[in-house]
């Protein structure tokens, strides 16, 4: 179950490149979620009766939405439509360092040494990803960057929901929050889905996006969480050490991507310093 779920996982980053080659990238995003949001939450309703949380957890509920979903899938995007399928794929894989130093500075960890050595030798990975893609076919320097914000995006977003899985099942919170991003989504997406020529899509599109609504989001997450009460989210978080190279070498197969030497050392450098800290985050609901 988790190797599948990270090769569906890894998978999405040439799916959406490709997507874009007809779909505007918040048009493809915002209908995507909202789908995803309503297909989640009927599930969750029907597994668990409710998608009720505390008062007191309304804030937090909605500003890890917005860091994680928003801002996520805004750079996200932009960063898979600016730059390469591959580049995106290696370089969020720095999300864990940046994630274990987020959860220091919220109290959650004791700040270590071996945290600041990771956090350094990660940043290192990624500056050798971008410098590897240089010259490459595809590659942008801005989408590179972009890709560094949905890191961090990521990782401060794997930090804000530690509270909220001590109070509730991993699926209710990413129900939640995949349904309340997609609401958040939704008014910047309005204009491409105004702009989007929905006539033009061919059937490969409608199927890219099809895949990027089903599979990332909702059947890698009910893999994924089942297999955390089988094996403990130490041993499950380690599987995730594939998705940057299986997202590279799936947009280098599929969509013809040119991949470096530096850019592959990159990549391993960057999950060499995740491994080196030990910080791969928890159950937390990708996309």
């Amino acid at each position: 179950m988790l190797v599948l779920a990270n090769v569906l996982w890894s998978l999405n980053y040439a799916t959406t490149k490709y997507a874009f080659g007809e779909w505007l990238p918040l048009a493809f995003s915002a209908t995507r979620f909202l789908c995803a949001g309503i297909i989640f939450a009927l599930f969750v309703l029907w597994r668990e009766g409710s998608l009720r949380i505390r008062r007191s957890d309304v804030k937090l509920v909605v500003a890890t939405a917005a860091v994680g979903i928003l801002l996520n899938q805004l750079t996200f995007n932009y960063a898979v439509d600016k730059t390469t399928a591959g580049n995106t794929a290696l370089i969020l894989a720095s999300a864990p360092a940046f994630a274990a130093l987020f959860a220091s500075l919220a109290g959650h960890e004791h700040v270590q040494r071996k945290h600041w050595l990771a956090l350094a030798v990660s940043v290192a990975g990624v500056v050798l990803v971008i410098q590897g893609g240089s010259g490459v076919a595809g590659v942008s320097l801005v989408g590179d960057l972009l890709a560094v914000g949905a890191a961090i995006t990521w990782a401060a977003y794997s930090v804000m929901l530690r509270p909220l899985f001590g109070r509730y099942s991993a699926a209710r919170i990413s129900a939640l929050m995949v349904s309340i991003g997609g609401v958040m989504i939704l008014p910047f997406g309005l204009p491409q889905m105004h702009e989007q020529d929905w006539a033009g899509l061919s059937g490969l599109h409608w199927a890219a996006w099809g895949y990027s609504t089903i599979f990332p989001v909702l059947v890698t997450n009910l893999l994924y969480f089942r297999a955390l009460r089988t094996i403990g989210a130490s041993r499950a978080t380690l599987y995730m050490y594939l998705q940057p190279f299986l997202g590279a070498l799936f947009a280098a197969w599929l969509l013809g991507e040119q991949v470096t030497g530096l850019q592959i050392l990159g990549g391993a450098v960057i999950v060499g310093g995740v491994s080196m800290g030990r910080l791969m985050p928890g159950a937390t609901v990708r996309e």
